[in-house]
């Protein structure tokens, strides 16, 4: 009680200018204290927003990402391992899948493939083939050739060898 009486005896000296500056003054200084506490939260809400956009995003790709994968199931079971120099039986997987190796050698075990695929599900369409008869993946490089709205092409280059 005796610094709100005190505040109006001060006040009482001051004149309405002065009195109308401290008021404004105050609102003023209140104003700017709420907004320092309450802009570090506006921002993070805005990152947040932007985020969850992006994810929202990523999420509906994924979703039709997951309608491809469940093409590419595993068909192995009830396959017999075929016969065959390996040469023989990757020519053969490969023109089942319709693709023509640009290289097709084979260095002290292991086989070099290179092609091209106008889809990349394709090429791991290829690959679950060849580990369904018994090629170990060494090493795996696809790169996109072209890029066009309407058609993709790729280059992959493979190594592999055969696992008995």
């Amino acid at each position: 009680m005796k610094l709100v009486d005190s505040l109006r005896g001060w006040s009482r000296g001051l004149s309405r200018r002065e009195r109308v500056m401290i008021v404004t003054s105050t609102i003023l200084i209140v104003l700017t204290s709420v907004m320092l506490v309450l802009e570090p939260t506006w921002r993070n809400y805005q990152q947040l927003r932007e985020k969850l956009a992006e994810l929202e995003a990523d999420a509906t790709w994924l979703d039709e990402q997951a309608k491809s994968v469940k093409k590419l199931g595993n068909n192995c079971a009830g396959r017999s391992v075929k016969n065959g120099s390996d040469r023989e039986i990757l020519n053969l997987i490969l023109r089942r899948n319709q693709l023509r190796p640009k290289v097709n050698k084979e260095s002290r075990g292991s086989h070099f493939l290179e092609f091209e695929a106008n889809n990349a599900n394709k090429i791991l369409k290829l690959m679950s083939h060849l580990a369904c008869d018994q090629f170990a993946l060494e090493k795996l490089s696809i790169e996109r050739l072209q890029r066009n709205e309407n058609i993709g092409r790729y280059g992959a280059k493979i190594q592999l060898r055969r696992v008995r």
